[in-house]
This record gives structure tokens, sequence and C-alpha cells, in this order.
């Protein structure tokens, strides 16, 4: 099933996120500035970042066929980043939607993220990444620069959600000069949400001290936290925290990006066997009964719209617990150690 065509302008008083514990759970997720947020979103990235036996790099061509489909299979939430290359796509496919009348602006959101740090994976060289630690660059003009070239890309007036990619660069330990950095960088996204280029700011991949630090040295509050979550991967306490601060979660790779298994465990596919899904479902469900966004990707429409069909069934306390238990931290990207905790 489609989720629902509805502006996602909103005015009202800005609420806690509340935890989806019923069937018929909320389709949406109540940010803190009071805009209503799709609980599923169709993620953006394509590519090979996790097997090492493979050519490894962003493979935007992709987009091509599996943008499209996601439209047609109903999704309406988009998650992009200016480092995956996907942008151009994005936006074309939206602005044909947009000609044509079958979609209007305000019926899809559309996430983007920038500071990301240099990486063999992207196109450093034309500016998709940052170096933060390199004291020649002005990093609040770079910042600028790197959210309008996301804008001119997207085709588009404005986005909905802007994130920071990263917490800084990978294993930097300067505590002091890293949180510098993330003031820096977010007092530029303060700027363009009071502009209106932005409806809302985020993070992603940030620990509970990085949001500590964030919070205390800032006027906005981050709304979003987007962190890697599957079964394999829960960050419970994390989640827990944001939560309690009325930041929203959102999980990326809820299904292990196809590199750690998570589709295949036994206690998944049992669990689906029992509520008459399949275990991608079951796994999606787990995230929104918890009030937590998932992106799932998927490049066969008919899987698509099987992960937009997890609002007509609730899982038990008792199964939500099982899928909880099998958490091992084990990231589809950097293995045994969770992403962002390298960073100071």
């Amino acid at each position: 099933r489609q989720l629902c065509r509805r502006s996602f302008r909103s005015h009202r008083p800005a609420l806690v996120v509340p935890l989806c514990v019923m069937a018929e759970c909320a389709q949406m997720i109540k940010l803190s500035n009071g805009l209503d947020m799709p609980a599923l979103g169709f993620g953006c990235a394509f590519g090979n970042w996790g097997d090492d036996t493979k050519w490894k790099g962003f493979t935007p061509e992709e987009a091509w066929a599996a943008i499209p489909a996601a439209v047609r299979a109903g999704f309406r939430h988009f998650d992009g980043a200016l480092f995956y290359g996907t942008h151009r796509i994005l936006g074309q496919v939206l602005g044909q939607q947009f000609a044509t009348g079958q979609l209007m602006r305000s019926d899809v959101w559309v996430t983007t993220k920038v500071f990301h740090p240099p990486a063999p994976l992207g196109l450093n060289a034309l500016g998709k990444s940052i170096n933060m630690l390199d004291p020649s660059i002005d990093l609040k003009a770079e910042v600028r620069k790197q959210i309008e070239t996301s804008l001119d890309e997207l085709l588009l007036g404005y986005v909905d959600l802007l994130l920071m990619h990263w917490p800084g660069m990978w294993k930097s330990q300067d505590e002091a000069l890293n949180r510098r950095l993330r003031k820096e960088c977010w007092e530029v996204f303060e700027e363009y949400l009071e502009l209106g280029k932005v409806k809302a700011i985020g993070v992603s991949n940030f620990h509970q001290r990085h949001l500590e630090m964030l919070i205390e040295d800032t006027k906005v509050a981050p709304m979003v936290n987007q962190i890697e979550i599957s079964p394999f991967i829960t960050q419970e306490d994390l989640v827990t925290y944001c939560q309690s601060k009325g930041i929203a979660v959102e999980a990326w790779a809820p299904f292990g990006s196809g590199a750690t298994g998570v589709i295949a465990d036994p206690v998944v596919n049992a669990l689906a066997e029992k509520y008459k899904k399949n275990a991608g479902q079951v796994v999606l469900r787990w995230l929104v009964q918890r009030g937590i966004c998932a992106l799932p990707k998927s490049s066969n429409e008919g899987r698509m719209k099987g992960n937009l069909d997890v609002f007509d069934f609730e899982l038990a306390p008792e199964d939500m617990s099982a899928i909880s238990a099998l958490n091992k931290n084990l990231s589809s990207v950097t293995g045994n150690t969770v992403p962002g905790s390298d960073i100071a």
C-alpha cells in the first residue's frame, strides 16, 4: 500500500517522537519542529562498500531504474546524500512526476546529507566530500557550497531534511577540534533552516557524546539522528537516548546491506512464517513499531512494494525482544565496530 499523499508542512507544537506500538502504527514520525516525516524511506545510495572481494565504489547508474520503480511502488520519502552521486537522477525523476501532475512537491520528502570525509568511493575532487582537518579551508564556506550544490543537483528549492553525514574525520581523536568543526557546520545548517531552504536539520552516525556536545553548543537541537540499525546492530542505548531528547531515529541498512546475513537469520525467518510476511517486512515492522524510521533499499519493484506493506500487523512483545536479542554489534560497513565510534 502506498504512503498517504499529504503535505508535510505542519505548525503544530513540537512533540517527543512517540513509540509506535499498535498495528495501526502511524505511517508518519513527527519531528520536534512539528513536521511529519514518512516512517519508511527509500535509500538512494548504490554501489559496493562492504564486499572486499569485489570492486568498491558508487554505481549511481543503478538509480535510473531503481528510483522510478520506488516511486511506482509508492515510496514518497527519498534518502540521499551529496556523496552518493544520485542527486541529479532523483531530481530528474521527481521533476518528471511534477511536470505531469502525478506528484506535487508537497507529496514527497527529500533528505540529503553533506559533511562527508574524503573516501575512495566518492568523487572527492569535485567537492563531494570535505577534509574537515585541512586548516587552509574555510569550513563554513565549504558547507554552504555543499548545501547549495545539493539543491542545484536535486533541482529543488528546498530539501525537507538536511543531515550532517558524519561527526568528523574517521579516526580523528582531537575532541576539542572535532567539537568546534561540528559547531561550525551546524551553524551553517541553522542559517539555511532560517532561510527556509531546508525544513529540518539533523545528523547521521552520531553517538551520544557527539549529540550532547552539539546540543550544548548550538541553538537548534538535532531533529534526527540517522544511524545503522538492523537486528545485528541494534544500538538500543543510543535509540533510547535520542527518543528521550525528542530526536527522531532513522535506520540505515536495516537489512544489513546484504552483507551480514540479517535476512537469512533463522529467528527472523521463523517470525516471517508466523506472521505470513517476508523476512524484510518483519525487520521493518520491528523498527517502525518502535517509532524508528527505516530506510530500506531494493532493486526489485515487487520487494519495494512489500517493504511498504508493514502497517497491517503487529509483532508481539516477545517477538520484538527475540529480534533485539540477535544484536552482535555487527556493522555492514565497519564490521565489529559501530560506525562513528572512532571519532572523538
